[in-house]
């Protein structure tokens, strides 16, 4: 029997269902219990580890591997939870920066770091998670804890300019790609999906106003938030950005050698 299986998690889907798929996949998966190593947001795609019966004991092994992302970051845009699926704002006149002042921006991130989790997370303060602090208006009431973790590489990929039009367009096709129930009582359900589609929609502009979308890549300790660090990513170059999209390419173990070069020990 196999300890765990690594699967590509889709655009859209959260964990639990993807984990349910590969439960219904293999007839002797049936009946024995399955859990999730590291779990990946719904509008993050890409490998998701997947343990397997007696294995699920195991899970605090596999808390601290390490991860690869290939990421994007939209500038001139903000929202409440760092991605897409958030109530988004449009910032300003983007500044005139050159893929040459991304990419030393983007250096500069590289070591350790305190980044803070994400408002919309299911870290708790005081006993509540953090999106019941977010979604009942008393973020500036706690202090939002922060995470130890390590970025042991990061580069700066291509840049890329979209008119406002296709932009939205897209943004919505992602959002409709999530599968959830109808909302209920519980605080958060159905992910205020409507109001985050009719915000976006608010946001389209007639004229054809160009955005900038920066592609990078990063290698980093378990816990880092994508959706994190690209608000920091553009608040160092003067403007507002959130992650655009996020896909998980490696999980395993990483050693850094030297700041711009290491190996992958172990990968899943």
């Amino acid at each position: 029997m196999q300890k765990y299986r690594v699967i590509e998690k889709k655009l859209g889907e959260t964990p639990l269902p993807a984990r349910e798929v590969v439960r219904k996949s293999t007839a002797e998966l049936e009946n024995l219990p399955l859990t999730y190593a590291g779990r990946l947001d719904p509008m993050a795609s890409g490998k998701l580890l997947i343990l397997i019966g007696d294995e699920c004991k195991n899970r605090k092994l596999y808390d601290r591997i390490d991860k690869e992302y290939e990421f994007e970051v939209l500038f001139g845009f903000k929202t409440d939870t760092g991605d897409v699926l958030g109530l988004a704002e449009r910032c300003g006149n983007l500044p005139d920066f050159s893929g040459g002042k991304i990419r030393q921006v983007i250096k500069s991130f590289v070591g350790n770091q305190k980044l803070p989790y994400p408002a919309f997370s299911s870290k708790t303060v005081d006993g509540v998670p953090l999106f019941h602090h977010a979604l009942s208006n008393n973020l500036e009431e706690i202090e939002v804890p922060k995470v130890d973790i390590t970025i042991y590489r990061m580069s700066f990929c291509d840049m890329r300019t979209v008119s406002c039009e296709v932009l939205i367009q897209n943004i919505l096709e992602k959002i409709n790609l999530l599968q959830i129930g109808p909302p209920d009582s519980r605080l958060g359900s159905g992910f205020r999906k409507e109001e985050i589609i009719a915000r976006w929609q608010s946001l389209l502009e007639t004229k054809s106003k160009q955005y900038v979308i920066a592609k990078c890549r990063a290698v980093v300790s378990s816990g880092t938030y994508i959706r994190s660090l690209t608000p920091l990513i553009a608040e160092k170059l003067g403007t507002y950005g959130l992650a655009y999209s996020i896909h998980r390419t490696k999980i395993g173990r990483y050693v850094p050698l030297t700041k711009d070069f290491g190996f992958w020990t172990k990968t899943f």
